[in-house]
Formats: structure tokens, C-alpha cells, sequence
């Protein structure tokens, strides 16, 4: 078994380090909808890495080795001028997007260049930073400094922080006051529990409550029929997440998708 995962850890490193000299990183868009507005007002960027047989490798594992060979840092670049390209491409700020949210990894935030080569590539595609939604996941922070110290200079800047996958088990709530995030998204594990569980829709109705006293947004995920919708609709949240509104998609399915349907 070891050294099968050793094999496999090996494959996906080299698989990466193509990807990052090809350019071949794939994109995909999830819609997030605002709840005040009653539409969809932003997009949730996510990446998508191919094996030598052309099969998706498991985001979370991918992610999970470029983050120990720190070859993260280049990998997300490479997203983030993808997605610039594709808000530009596509004009989707004039199509009623507000916010493209772009999940950050605690070992980014130990590149000391990091904000400013965000903000170089946003500039260089004509896009205002205030346009860009940065998430962290709180149960993989690691360097909680470097981490805070580069949330910092993003919201200096003028992007928004959201606090991802709040709820999962780990949740340490001095990230609300330690990271300073604008919006916090409720992991789709805990929403599932809260649809069938009363004790657990109570606690995330506490939870929906703390956050909004705090001054902060809500996100709710996983959201996929319209019974959860209407039961989460009475937390108050200020997004909601989910296959409801429609799966992850790739990029040219998902130009498709909301250049001709305009949703």
C-alpha cells in the first residue's frame, strides 16, 4: 500500500508539473446566488487536473500534492489568470456577476509576492481587485501568521475573505476575529445534517445568528432541491451554494450555459 501511494504520489507531482509548463490546467464554475438580489451574483472558480489516461484526479488529492511540492504557487497562478481571461472573454461582470471567489491555500500565503502578482494579472485584464472573493479553508491553516498577514493585505487591497467549510468538526471560532473574514460559508456536511436533524438545524440557526451579530455575510452550501432551499431560506443567509442551482461545470459547457440562458 505504500509503496502503491508513493506510485500514485509520484504520478500526480508529474502530472502537475506538466499542467504548469502546458498550461493545461482546466477550469470549473459553480454559480453562488444571492438571496437579497434573488439571482446568481457570483462564481466559484474551481481546478481541474487530468491523469496520462485523461481521468479527473481527485481535486482535494492534486491540490494536496502541489501543496507539499509547493508547486501550488504556480499551479494558481495559472487559475487566476484563466479565470481573468474568462470574466474578460466572456464579459461576465456586465452579465450581472458582482464576485469571482478563488479558493487560497495556506501555503500561498507564505509567498511574500503573492498579493502583488494577484494584482498584476487583475490589472493586466483590466479587472478592479474589489472583484474577487478569496477563500480559505480553516481546518488546513498552518502557518496562521503568514496566513493572516496575507488575508490582510488582500482586504487592504480590496478583495473580500471568506471563512470556507465552517462547520466541518474543526471549527475554531477565534478565525472569525483572528482572519477578519467578510463572509463565512457553512460546509455542505453540516447543511445535510441540519435538513434532517433538528437539534443540528438549531445549532446552525445559532451559528446563521453569531455570524450575521458579528457583522459578517453567510453562505450556506449545499443546497440541491427545493424543500432545502425554502428550509434554509428561514436562517437568513446572505448566499446560498449548491447542485440546485447546478453542478460544477467546465468552461466552454458553462460559456454556453449562461451566455444563452443568461440566468
Amino acid at each position: 500500500e505504500a509503496l502503491e501511494e508513493a506510485r500514485r504520489f509520484k504520478e500526480v507531482a508529474h502530472r502537475i508539473e506538466e499542467a504548469i509548463l502546458d498550461n493545461s490546467l482546466e477550469l470549473n464554475f459553480q454559480t453562488i446566488s444571492s438571496f437579497e438580489k434573488n439571482r446568481i451574483t457570483s462564481l466559484e472558480v474551481l481546478s481541474r487536473l487530468k491523469d496520462g489516461k485523461h481521468n479527473y484526479i481527485n481535486p482535494e488529492y492534486f491540490i494536496h500534492v502541489a501543496e507539499i511540492n509547493h508547486t501550488i504557487i504556480q499551479l494558481s497562478r495559472q487559475m487566476f489568470e484563466k479565470t481573468c481571461r474568462f470574466a474578460v472573454d466572456n464579459n461576465i461582470f456586465d452579465r450581472g456577476i458582482n464576485d469571482m471567489n478563488i479558493n487560497i491555500s495556506p501555503i500561498q500565503c507564505q509567498d511574500k509576492h503573492l498579493v502583488q502578482d494577484l494584482k498584476k494579472i487583475a490589472a493586466k485584464y483590466g479587472i478592479p481587485f474589489e472583484r474577487f472573493h478569496f477563500e480559505i479553508t480553516e481546518s488546513r491553516l498552518t502557518d496562521e501568521k503568514a496566513v493572516r498577514e496575507t488575508l490582510t493585505k488582500l482586504e487592504e487591497n480590496g478583495a473580500k475573505i471568506a471563512l470556507d467549510d465552517f462547520g466541518t468538526g474543526y471549527s475554531n471560532f477565534h478565525y472569525l476575529s483572528e482572519l477578519h473574514p467578510d463572509i463565512v460559508k457553512i460546509d455542505r456536511g453540516f447543511t445535510s445534517k441540519a435538513i434532517t436533524d433538528k437539534k443540528e438545524y438549531y445549532l446552525l440557526n445559532q451559528f446563521s445568528n453569531m455570524i450575521h451579530n458579528l457583522g459578517l455575510k453567510l453562505c450556506i452550501e449545499g443546497i440541491e432541491t427545493e424543500d432545502e432551499l425554502q428550509k434554509m431560506k428561514l436562517l437568513k443567509p446572505d448566499y446560498c451554494q449548491g447542485f440546485y442551482w447546478g453542478q460544477p461545470c467546465l468552461y466552454d459547457e458553462f460559456r454556453k450555459y449562461f451566455v444563452d440562458v443568461k440566468r
